[in-house]
């Protein structure tokens, strides 16, 4: 699958004010963003929890 389909597939997954709780299991809370960037990249996967903050649109 070529970079832009991969954009698209995921695309809206991760959103303003969403908030990374854990990455692969390890606890983010109180890292530096460089830290947790680092962690998301290490592999070529990645699990990532995330508590998600939407508005509803009316």
């Amino acid at each position: 699958m070529g970079d832009s389909n991969m954009e698209k597939l995921y695309a809206g997954l991760l959103g303003v004010g969403d908030e990374i709780l854990e990455v692969n299991g390890e606890k983010v809370a109180g890292l530096s963003l460089d830290l947790v960037t680092r962690l998301m990249t290490q592999n070529s996967t990645a699990s990532i929890r995330v508590l998600r903050h939407r508005r509803l649109q009316r």
